[in-house]
C-alpha cells in the first residue's frame, strides 16, 4: 500500500506538469494575438511592406471565389507557419523554466543503494519525469533541445567545447563532464542502474578530451580521466577508474602514448612523425647488400 507522502508526490507529479503545460502557453497565446491584431498597422505603415500590401489587396480584389478572410489576413496565411514555430518556441522556452521549476518540488536523493518499491526508488523516477518528457513536447524542435544545454539546464555540469551530439545522458544531475569531449551515435552516460532489486545511483565524471565511442555504455560511479578513448560499443562498468591518456576497449585499459619509438609508426593521422634510421648489414652470410637501407624504426621494411 502506498503512503500518504507517496501518493502526495504524485499528485503533485501530475498537478505540476498540467500546471507547467498551462501557464507555458500564455506568453505563446498572447504573442501570437499581439501579432495577428497588429499585423495590419505594421504592414501599412512601413515600407516596402505598404506597397506590398496594396498591391496584393488590388489585385485580388476582383476576384470573386476569394473568400474577404482571405484577403483580410493574406499575410496571416503566407505567414502562419513561421509565426507558429515562433511562438510555440516561446511555449517551448517557458515549459522548460516551468519544469525545473517544478523539479525542485521532488526530493533528490543522494548516491548510493535504494531498495525496490520503496518511496526512495519511486521519488527517483518521478524526479527525473520532467527531465525525460520534455523533449516529447519539442516536436520540430527536439533535435535542439536533446543536447547540451537542456542537459545543463538539469543540472549536468558539462565544460567547454563539449558535443553531446546524439549521446544521452540519463541522469544529467549525476554528470560531470570536462572540457573538448566527444559522444558518438547513442552513446549512454547512466548515473543509474538496477541490480536485481536495487537501484544503485553514482555520480559519473569525465576527465578533458574523452571521446565516447557510438553506443558505448558508461554505468554510474565511472571515473575516466583525461585523453581517454572509449571504444565504439565498450561497456565501462560501474565505479570503473580508467587512468588517463589510455583506450578503454575489450575491459582493459590501453595506454595511448609510445611507450617505444617504434610504436610511433602506427599513430592515426596527426599523430606523431614516423622516425626512420639507417641501418647496416651485420650479416656476413646475407648476399643482398643492406647496407644504408632506410626502414621505420620497428624493423618494418619499407
Amino acid at each position: 500500500m502506498m503512503k500518504a507522502s507517496s501518493i502526495a508526490y504524485s499528485v503533485y507529479l501530475i498537478f505540476s506538469i498540467m500546471a507547467s503545460l498551462t501557464l507555458a502557453a500564455i506568453p505563446a497565446i498572447l504573442l501570437f494575438t499581439i501579432i495577428v491584431e497588429n499585423f495590419d498597422n505594421f504592414m501599412n505603415s512601413i515600407w516596402p511592406f505598404s506597397a506590398i500590401h496594396g498591391f496584393v489587396i488590388d489585385a485580388l480584389s476582383g476576384i470573386d471565389w476569394i473568400p474577404i478572410f482571405a484577403l483580410d489576413f493574406w499575410w496571416l496565411i503566407i505567414l502562419f507557419v513561421p509565426l507558429g514555430l515562433v511562438c510555440y518556441a516561446v511555449f517551448l522556452a517557458f515549459l522548460l523554466l516551468f519544469f525545473k521549476i517544478s523539479r525542485r518540488g521532488i526530493p533528490h536523493l543522494a548516491d548510493g543503494y535504494y531498495e525496490a518499491e520503496s518511496e526512495a526508488w519511486l521519488l527517483y523516477e518521478y524526479f527525473e519525469v520532467y527531465y525525460i518528457l520534455y523533449p516529447y513536447f519539442a516536436g520540430f524542435f527536439s533535435i535542439f533541445f536533446d543536447t547540451k544545454p537542456r542537459h545543463q539546464v538539469f543540472g549536468a555540469k558539462i565544460g567547454r567545447n563539449t558535443i553531446i551530439g546524439n549521446g544521452r545522458l540519463f541522469n544529467p544531475e549525476r554528470t560531470i563532464i570536462g572540457n573538448n569531449c566527444f559522444f558518438g551515435y547513442d552513446a549512454i552516460l547512466s548515473g543509474h542502474v538496477y541490480e536485481g532489486r536495487r537501484l544503485y545511483l553514482q555520480t559519473v565524471r569525465l576527465g578533458n578530451n574523452v571521446t565516447v565511442g557510438a553506443n558505448a555504455v558508461i554505468l554510474p560511479g565511472a571515473d575516466i580521466g583525461d585523453n581517454v578513448i572509449v571504444g565504439a560499443n565498450s561497456v565501462v562498468p560501474k565505479d570503473k577508474v580508467i587512468p588517463p591518456n589510455t583506450i578503454w576497449v575489450h575491459g582493459k585499459a590501453i595506454p595511448r602514448i609510445p611507450t617505444h619509438k617504434a610504436e610511433e609508426l602506427h599513430q592515426p593521422i596527426g599523430g606523431p612523425t614516423v622516425i626512420f634510421e639507417k641501418i647496416e648489414s651485420t650479416d656476413n652470410n646475407d648476399e643482398e647488400e643492406r647496407e644504408g637501407t632506410t626502414i621505420p624504426s620497428n624493423g618494418e621494411r619499407f
